[in-house]
């Protein structure tokens, strides 16, 4: 897909995550975008095959971290193998993307960027092109950067907030809100004019350049002395250290002075956690949810994610199951955000076998 003026559009698939909230099934060799969390295909796959047809696969880019890149390539061999843009080290989002940009310059430098994460949902394909094409027309027409809004279904409050102002397909950005406390997400909710942030962004490859000049140089700054010096590969993790592990919404978004904000139609979910795969499973009369072999008996608004093993339950309520060949984990429904702490205690105790 290219613009009505023949700018080049480009898509940047951030896939450094870890997923650690999808543990046991995530794990570091293989993280959450790596597994068939919704539906038959990886959330990788997934993203990468929404394009097609729309973004040639030269023109997509797919950046992720050092001990991931071989597997990423094996998983797209559609993608040409330099395409996998690799970090030396995960250091958030405005590192990857200045990466990016750095290395898409070379042979794109009038390029619009579309950046897009690889461990998200995303419904109604057609939808989701067409909000894509608002997005790139008003980046390269207006020069602004451009970020997705969310249409809140239920007062989040993990999610970041975009505020609005203004009327037609492209809002202005009024401000970008913290995740809010539940009385002021309800506020948010009911107001029209807040959506929440998925963190999917448009914008020239010059306009991302000039705003990370502006607003966060020590991101850019080491990025640039690394190509100005030969761009050899050996010496990107020295340049790379030197980056603060920041967030481009933190470094850029929420200091630039124009932002503009395109209302998505589509249905999207960031998968976040074991609760939110559930709302993709059929329950059945008692409410439960089950993959793999189960036997449940007086067992209601429970979710079983088994493996090789039967899993047989009895008597219990509102728990999350899920089955590794390693590892079982056990927990309340309400519960679920623990996860990530028990994937840093592992870590605290040297379990890497079980990370």
């Amino acid at each position: 897909m290219d613009t009505p003026n023949t700018i080049p559009t480009v898509a940047v698939v951030m896939a450094g995550g870890r997923g650690t909230r999808f543990w046991p099934r995530s794990r570091n060799a293989r993280p959450k975008q790596f597994l068939a969390i919704v539906g038959e295909e990886t959330l990788l796959h997934q993203t990468v095959r929404r394009l097609d047809g729309h973004v040639s696969p030269d023109h997509i880019f797919v950046v992720t971290t050092e001990d991931l890149a071989a597997e990423t390539r094996r998983m797209l061999p559609e993608l040409p193998p330099e395409n996998v843009i690799v970090e030396p080290e995960g250091r958030n989002t405005a590192p990857c993307l200045a990466l990016a940009l750095v290395e898409i310059e070379k042979k794109y430098p009038r390029a619009v960027m579309a950046v897009l994460s690889a461990d998200h949902w995303i419904g109604d394909r057609e939808l989701f092109l067409e909000d894509l094409d608002t997005a790139v027309a008003h980046a390269a027409g207006k020069r602004e950067l451009v970020t997705f809004g969310i249409k809140p279904t239920y007062p989040e409050t993990g999610y970041g907030y975009i505020e609005s102002e203004g009327q037609g397909p492209v809002f202005k950005v009024k401000a970008f809100r913290e995740k809010p406390p539940a009385d002021v997400a309800l506020q948010y909710l009911e107001s029209g004019r807040h959506y929440w942030n998925a963190g999917m962004f448009v914008w020239t490859l010059a306009d991302l350049r000039a705003g990370l000049r502006a607003h966060a140089p020590e991101v850019l700054a080491p990025l640039d002395a690394w190509v100005q010096s030969g761009a050899q590969p050996e010496a990107l993790a020295a340049a790379y250290a030197q980056l603060p592990k920041v967030a481009i919404d933190v470094a850029l978004m929420e200091r630039a002075e124009t932002v503009a904000v395109v209302p998505t139609r589509f249905r999207w979910s960031d998968v976040g956690s074991w609760p939110a795969a559930i709302e993709f499973q059929k329950a059945d009369g008692d409410g439960n949810v089950s993959q793999g072999q189960t036997l449940l008996l007086d067992t209601r608004n429970s979710a079983f994610f088994g493996g090789k093993r039967l899993i047989a339950a009895s008597g219990v309520e509102d728990l999350i199951v899920v089955d590794a060949e390693d590892a079982l984990l056990i927990c309340h429904r309400d519960k679920a955000q623990s996860v990530k702490q028990i994937v840093e205690r592992l870590k605290a105790e040297g379990r890497e076998d079980l990370l």
